[in-house]
């Protein structure tokens, strides 16, 4: 069984372990981007939330700039993919977060890009950025549309 749960400061250290074991594999984003990246600063003031297992082994995260319902980041660890832990962690939004929500996802990241598509996120189109090319998303659906 897994939970969804706003971060205790322990578990972010779990995070932090996971957004830097996923950004060594992000071969889409370029490689200065992958070298700088710092997990504290990167959230800074985002309301983090983390999807552990019945042991309480953290295996993914999202943050949010909750001001603008915008989400920042959604990393899982690379064991726990395709256990509908990414899908968990939006989902848990719902009881909390205003819609619409918002998120950028680096046009290169194709696997990431299929999966918001498959929950039901729209493009909203296409910018350039420091990391390169990406969508602008958004969702606006309702918690029992399917």
């Amino acid at each position: 069984m897994l939970i969804v749960r706003f971060a205790s400061k322990d578990e972010l250290v779990d995070a932090a372990r996971i957004y830097e074991s996923c950004l060594q594999h992000a071969h889409w984003l370029p490689e200065r981007s992958r070298l700088t990246r710092d997990f504290s600063k990167d959230t800074e003031g985002e309301t983090i939330n983390i999807c552990a297992d019945h042991g309480g082994i953290v295996l993914g995260f999202i943050s949010v700039w909750t001001p603008e319902s915008f989400i920042h980041h959604l990393y899982v660890d690379s064991n726990a993919r395709r256990m509908g832990v990414g899908t968990l962690l939006l989902e848990s939004l719902h009881s909390w977060l205003p819609k619409p929500w918002t998120l950028k996802c680096a046009t290169a990241n194709t696997i990431a890009n299929k999966f918001y598509r498959s929950l039901g996120w729209t493009s909203d189109g296409t910018a350039r950025g420091t990391d390169g090319d990406y969508e602008l998303m958004r969702y606006a659906r309702q918690a029992a549309d399917g």
